[in-house]
């Protein structure tokens, strides 16, 4: 648990889960490239990544970043968010940045079948949600932790540039998943981006082509890849990301070489 600022709007980090993949899977077409990056890789093999959300105070509301694993993995989000000081039933809103299903863990309490954050409106991608709904499988996430929420009256389909809070707006970013979303921070002349999964490691900001097998269409995501480094050195924003090495916090500078991931120094 990490606690910063932009402008107004406080960010803490929540680390959830960790995951360690074969980089070859990760990138399938990096080939030689790897040999590179081994010195971010443990014991020069294996790509370990966080699985983070994000809460942010903003305009008198808490706002969740994602849900993470969930229970069946011994998350850690509801520890984290303890804390952090923070109730569940103090949640005003769950924004889904997409709805695989390391993003969408602990949206319902497994005792009770209700949603977990009781008070809260759950801000679900209009794309995501159509496009699970028509290809879940019965025992996937989707129906387990996101097609549970229509009927308790707290879901609202989202797309495009949607007012969080007056800090809070929410971006499309497409290409990971078909309606994969980020947000915009704005407060006091600065600003933030809680991307979730545009990027998932330092690597890709260095190497934004590099195909990801995660991505549902791989080029739409490197369009959107691009564009969004862009935006976010330009504007010098704080940046959360979902799968960076916990707190998953920094900004994207120009090297030497090119672009690079600054984390934030604890």
């Amino acid at each position: 648990m990490h606690r910063t600022r932009v402008g107004d709007v406080e960010i803490v980090s929540l680390d959830d889960f960790q995951f360690r993949f074969d980089p070859a899977r990760v990138w399938p077409d990096a080939g030689d490239g790897i040999e590179a990056y081994r010195d971010r890789l443990e014991d020069g093999q294996t790509l370990y990544m966080d699985d983070l959300c994000f809460l942010l105070r903003a305009d008198g509301q808490t706002v969740l970043v994602d849900t993470g694993m969930g229970p069946e993995s011994v998350g850690k989000l509801l520890d984290e968010m303890r804390a952090a000081g923070v109730d569940p039933f103090e949640v005003d809103a769950v924004i889904f940045t997409h709805l695989h299903g390391d993003h969408v863990g602990w949206n319902i309490d497994r005792a009770t079948g209700a949603p977990l954050f009781a008070n809260a409106r759950y801000l679900v991608p209009r794309a995501d949600w159509d496009h699970y709904d028509a290809e879940s499988p019965p025992d996937g996430a989707f129906v387990r932790d996101v097609k549970p929420l229509a009927a308790t009256g707290q879901l609202d389909l989202i797309e495009g540039e949607h007012e969080i809070t007056r800090s809070l707006v929410t971006v499309a970013t497409p290409g990971h998943t078909p309606g994969h979303t980020s947000v915009a921070i704005t407060s006091q002349g600065e600003r933030g981006f809680i991307l979730g999964d545009v990027f998932l490691t330092s690597i890709d900001v260095e190497q934004p082509d590099w195909s990801s097998t995660f991505d549902s269409d791989m080029d739409v995501a490197r369009q959107t890849r691009h564009a969004v480094l862009e935006r976010l050195e330009r504007e010098g924003a704080l940046v959360g990301a979902a799968h960076l090495v916990s707190p998953g916090l920094g900004r994207v500078v120009r090297g030497a070489s090119g672009r690079v991931w600054q984390g934030i120094e604890l």
